[in-house]
């Protein structure tokens, strides 16, 4: 594409004196200067179009994919939570982990935290392992989903690749030549190209490489969930096959990139993603869940399944979603927390879920948020001048994302010790000693890692100083990677959570 594209961008934009280029010569007549204006605006429209990149729309769900009505799930398999295998992970141990929204400053303090999780191990009943490989899933939103996915695809070769791959990139270097370069306004012509798919394309030819989301279930768990906002309706879309299965489509030929830039696509720099909703073709199926949803839940405001219920009903009738515009997932959650709040969701929820899912011997259940992003700046407050429209945007934001995150983790809370009471109560449905240990064991905690909640001093002003962007200096970037790594091996909340973990069984009691 490169070869055929150069010599066209040459002969569009030559300059000279007059009458030496094409659409700089001298008119001779009212004639001639209309046809020379036509074939000046047809060859630019070729310079803009010769490199406009391919837009991935998403694929209706196959026959042979669909689930009997009804049945739990709308399709089988794909890329789902259960459908990926868990032979390696500990029975009676769920780990998930969120990384938060906050630029090339988040991708590079998560990046920290998982070279921190490789270091901390974790004894237990089924031998002692690594938290990393302890892991079930990932979720990343806006700048976590960067390395959320990589790592998802990469594993440990991910160490040592990703800074050159993206950390020490010049990130924001390509949105500025998706403006600025005549060679990259495809955008400005094309109907149906907006500037994210040429994020998408520089993200897939840096990192990706053309990986799609049966590459990522190949590699089995943990289960990576980048997170979307829905511009419709103000509120996340996942990246899974349970997501995809209300709007009838197959995710697993979806590639990995478009979803980290429709999960990176801050609005007002970045156009949406759109995906066509095919919910039409499923001939009305719904999820197991949404039927066993009752009228009180949805009439009252206060229930958060209701809600649910009523948005995913949403997706499910044609009339009223046909398309889904999707833009960074920060919006909606900045801490990527709402994936692991629905887990938990399902699990209080269903008896038939915890089942289904195997986890009766399930006792302990951890979620780490690993939170990258920085403070608002405090000199604001002290000062007459607010900046230009990015600026106010960007405090706008923050200054919102700084109030939901609160109540998201709250929420998230919640609905951990929700799903510790069901497991409970399930567990001890079956029998009053599961594994040498009393039923009613079951814990559930949430730990926040934070640049935020690190010690005050002059190396945490000089962290939250970063500034949220997707270019940031290599001195910066190794500061953040190992504050990220530090919060992982400092935390004593993790280290409290672990000990019980493991010294609670009575295999390992009677071996002290």
């Amino acid at each position: 594409m490169k070869a055929a594209f150069t010599p066209l961008r040459h002969a569009a934009w030559k300059t000279g004196a007059p009458g030496r280029s094409t659409c700089g010569q001298s008119a001779s007549s009212p004639g001639s200067t209309l046809r020379r204006a036509e074939l000046c605006a047809a060859l630019l429209v070729l310079v803009l179009g010769g490199c406009v990149p391919t837009t991935t729309d998403t694929v209706p769900l196959s026959q042979p994919l669909l689930s009997p009505p009804p049945s739990e799930s709308i399709s089988s398999g794909g890329y789902r939570f259960e459908a990926l295998s868990n032979t390696e992970q500990p029975p009676d141990l769920l780990v998930l982990v969120a990384m938060s929204g906050g630029g090339k400053r988040s991708a590079a303090y998560s990046y920290g935290a998982l070279k921190g999780m490789r270091e901390v191990m974790v004894p237990g009943p089924y031998g002692s392992r690594s938290l990393l490989s302890s892991l079930d899933a990932i979720s990343g939103v806006s700048g976590g989903s960067f390395t959320a996915a990589y790592y998802g695809l990469y594993r440990d070769a991910m160490f040592g690749r990703y800074e050159p791959d993206f950390l020490y990139a010049d990130t924001n270097g390509e949105i500025k030549s998706v403006y600025l370069e005549p060679w990259n306004w495809g955008w400005m012509v094309a109907s149906d190209v907006g500037t994210n798919d040429y994020m998408d394309r520089y993200y897939d030819k840096t990192m990706f490489h053309g990986a799609r989301f049966k590459d990522l279930m190949a590699r089995g768990r943990p289960l990576i969930g980048i997170t979307a906002t829905d511009l419709n309706y103000g509120t996340p879309f996942l990246f899974s096959q349970e997501f995809f299965d209300v709007i009838c489509s197959d995710l697993e030929a979806f590639p990995v990139a478009r979803a980290v830039a429709a999960s990176n696509g801050f609005p007002g720099l970045f156009s949406s993603v759109t995906l066509t909703n095919h919910a039409a073709d499923c001939g009305g199926r719904k999820p197991g869940w949404l039927l066993r949803v009752s009228e009180a839940d949805r009439r009252d405001p206060l229930s958060r399944l209701g809600v649910q219920a009523k948005l995913i009903e949403r997706y499910l009738d044609p009339n009223k979603t046909r398309y889904l515009h999707l833009v960074d997932g920060g919006v909606s959650d900045n801490l990527g927390l709402r994936v692991a709040g629905g887990m938990m969701q399902n699990l209080a929820g269903s008896p038939r879920a915890i089942s289904a899912l195997g986890y009766q011997r399930l006792r302990r259940i951890l979620v780490l948020s690993i939170d990258g992003q920085g403070a608002q700046d405090p000199k604001l407050a002290q000062s007459k001048e607010v900046g230009g429209l990015i600026s106010s945007l960007l405090r706008a934001s923050g200054g919102q994302i700084d109030r939901y995150n609160f109540d998201t983790l709250r929420a998230t809370h919640e609905q951990l010790q929700e799903a510790a009471h069901a497991l409970r109560t399930a567990r001890c449905q079956i029998a009053q000693t599961i594994d040498g240990l009393p039923c009613g064991d079951v814990k559930a905690q949430l730990i926040h890692i934070s640049l935020a909640a690190m010690p005050a001093g002059p190396e945490k002003d000089k962290l939250l100083a970063i500034p949220t962007g997707l270019t940031i200096d290599r001195t910066d970037v190794d500061l953040l990677v190992e504050a990220g790594r530090s919060g992982i091996l400092s935390s004593e909340p993790l280290r409290l959570f672990l000990r019980d973990y493991a010294t609670r069984h009575p295999a390992l009691v009677a071996q002290r």
